[in-house]
């Protein structure tokens, strides 16, 4: 399936159910949803997108259902939020005040577009009620077209003004879901200091799906068993970096997620991990799903929002940019980044 086709399934999976904005640029096009905010699709040269979607989308949005695909906003600690028995870590769910939640577009043009709702949402570790309200700016930042490569930079600007009792505080989370290669696995790579220290969040990931190294940490993405990686905010560099090479037959993809506004220590990393709750805690983390859905996920967390009387805000900028062409120069583009990347195979 062509990019173009695989754009007009998606907008025709849609027709009726949501606002489509699309941002246009000389190398492609991004869809934007109003339905849960979502950067759904990047389509380059008629390339195919590199977000992940849900091949059931139309039944997603008719049943309200949070798990579209593509680029959302979330929030955390994923423990107070999202386990109706925070405790335990049982009762996994997403409130639907928060995602889907009821975005409404406020403005677009061709290369920018504002979405804002307003929800209440759950404490369940604190037991009270947050209201909040939720903004994204979504902008085409540069884009250019050489031979066998082309590229596109999209920035993105998250924030939140929430009131409420919160124990644990909160904090802006951005994650990308990514597909998992064809005849090769995928690869998110986080770039590190020395001596970095992966935090397994769900359980101990095997020495077959992760690798360490001087200056990166590379994590296998198949979407074929369930796994979540975090890195430590003291272990990564000043300019935060999560990346995804990925092949799917002659189409070459790298997405990187960039930022400067992750924390820098501990006691600014919200999110605990389930599998060691008094453990370190990761502000850059990747999830790799099971079969059943078969996908990855990007993620970013941001600094805790601040208290301001009774209010809490926060905003976070990030940049996401989409490298599309043959393996040799997108090759050239990653060893830029990284000098001797890891990329897992079958």
């Amino acid at each position: 399936m062509t990019g173009q086709e695989e754009k007009e399934k998606i907008v025709s999976a849609l027709e009726g159910l949501t606002r489509i904005a699309e941002l246009k640029t000389d190398v492609g096009t991004v869809l934007v949803t109003e339905y849960g905010a979502r950067i759904l699709g990047v389509f380059m040269e008629n390339k195919r997108n590199p977000f992940w979607v849900a091949k059931d989308l139309k039944d997603v949005v008719n049943r309200r259902d949070w798990n579209m695909g593509g680029n959302r906003i979330w929030i955390s600690p994923e423990r107070n939020f999202f386990y109706k028995k925070p405790e335990e870590f049982e009762e996994w769910f997403c409130q639907q005040s928060l995602d889907p939640g009821s975005w409404r577009i406020i403005g677009w043009d061709e290369r920018n577009i504002v979405l804002e709702e307003e929800s209440g949402i759950k404490d369940f570790l604190s037991n009270t009620e947050v209201h909040a309200l939720l903004s994204r700016q979504i902008s085409v930042s540069d884009t250019w077209l050489k031979k066998n490569l082309a590229y596109m930079g999209i920035r993105v600007r998250d924030a939140i003004v929430a009131r409420g009792f919160l124990r644990n505080g909160i904090n802006l989370w951005a994650l990308t879901q990514i597909r998992p290669g064809e005849e090769k696995s995928g690869t998110v790579i986080i770039l590190t200091r020395r001596k970095a220290k992966p935090i397994h969040y769900f359980g101990k990931i095997p020495g077959d799906r992760l690798r360490v190294f001087r200056d990166h940490v590379s994590f296998k993405i198949d979407g074929s068993a369930v796994y979540k990686l975090g890195i430590a905010p003291e272990d990564i560099p000043k300019c935060s970096k999560i990346v995804y090479y990925v092949e799917y037959d002659k189409e070459v993809f790298l997405l990187l997620m960039r930022t400067v506004m992750t924390p820098t220590v501990q006691e600014e990393c919200l999110d605990v991990a389930k599998a060691e709750p008094s453990g370190p805690r990761g502000c850059i983390q990747s999830y790799n799903s099971g079969p059943d859905l078969c996908f990855g996920e990007m993620e970013l967390h941001f600094k805790p929002a601040v208290r301001i009387k009774d209010l809490w805000v926060s905003y976070a900028d990030y940049d996401i940019d989409v490298f599309a062409g043959n393996r040799r120069e997108v090759l050239r583009v990653l060893r830029k980044i990284i000098p001797k990347p890891f990329l897992f195979q079958r």
